[in-house]
């Protein structure tokens, strides 16, 4: 395992370990004396959440609903290790390029339901915030306000600017000397456009909504009133845009909001034990495959096969 790799491993358990000490709480009991109840109702609310946006997966990528669950598992799991595109935006793609048959239209479809996940849940979050209010919050309000301004304008921008020249980019592809990838940028911008539409806005909005309170119902059985259920597992979302693995040390901040230390161990256990369940699909990334398609990019598109104006 790469050197840079093996720390991202380990810094998750890492951080909950300081935790632990750091309040004085004994890890090991946290785990023996679990609530089996709060773990099976962790787990279902996960699984029930990805059976949801399976649903709006495949409406995006047009791949078999079980693949879209497949894809969604293992790129949860990889985005604990990797955060960010590199993560489980490209293992997701990865998924789908073996149907097809192109990393570049994966890829561009894995970001589009990228932009459903962080435009949603940060709107969620900023919505439920009022409703218990703390100064740690100014984290996750710039974290959330700036992750939905940015994706909101940049997929603005690539359907505005689909199917037509941009000189500025053209400038921009020769300076850097990616002339030979430009015709994979109007390409991804095409796949992002053809998938946007307003009907699927709003539909696959709402069955992004319908995910994570699917997914907030776990927490209803240690604070039992859903609106700051949801907020919490918003919180912990709006945690997640922090480009970190597995969120950590900011996942832990967020949850001391809202309950004490012990608690949070505990949840910060369930959580990557959940998210960690796609490691069981690892073998559904080809890494063979990946660098195949990636070799084959290398040499695919040049700027004269720009779309024309």
């Amino acid at each position: 395992m790469e050197k840079k790799l093996l720390i991202a491993v380990l810094i998750p358990p890492a951080v909950i370990i300081a935790y632990s000490l750091y309040f004085h709480i004994d890890f090991v009991n946290v785990l023996k004396t679990m609530d089996p109840a709060l773990f099976g109702l962790f787990v279902v609310t996960y699984i029930g959440q990805l059976l949801i946006l399976a649903v709006r997966d495949s409406r995006i990528t047009k791949v078999p609903y079980f693949t879209a669950f497949k894809a969604r598992l293992l790129g949860n799991a990889v985005g604990l290790v990797i955060p960010g595109w590199a993560g489980q935006d490209l293992a997701r793609a990865s998924v789908y390029s073996r149907y097809n048959q192109d990393l570049v239209k994966s890829f561009a479809l894995s970001l589009t339901e990228a932009f459903y996940d962080v435009v949603i849940g940060s709107l969620m979050f900023l919505f439920l915030v009022e409703i218990r209010a703390s100064p740690v919050d100014f984290i996750y309000i710039l974290a959330t306000l700036g992750n939905v301004v940015g994706w909101v304008a940049g997929t603005g921008y690539v359907i505005f600017t689909s199917k037509k020249v941009v000189k500025a980019e053209e400038r921009i592809a020769r300076f850097m000397k990616l002339e030979n990838y430009y015709s994979l940028l109007q390409k991804g911008k095409d796949m992002v456009k053809e998938a946007t539409t307003k009907e699927s806005l709003v539909v696959n909005s709402l069955l992004t909504l319908l995910g994570y309170l699917v997914q907030s119902i776990a927490f209803y059985y240690i604070v039992p009133s859903f609106p700051l259920d949801v907020l919490v597992n918003m919180t912990y979302f709006a945690a997640s845009l922090i480009p970190v693995p597995a969120s950590s040390g900011f996942a832990e901040l967020g949850l001391s909001i809202y309950f004490v230390p012990r608690v949070v161990v505990a949840l910060r256990i369930l959580e990557l034990i959940d998210y960690s369940l796609g490691f069981l699909l690892i073998r559904e990334i080809s890494l063979k495959d990946l660098k195949r398609q990636f070799d084959e990019i290398r040499a695919y598109g040049k700027l004269s096969e720009r779309p024309s104006a």
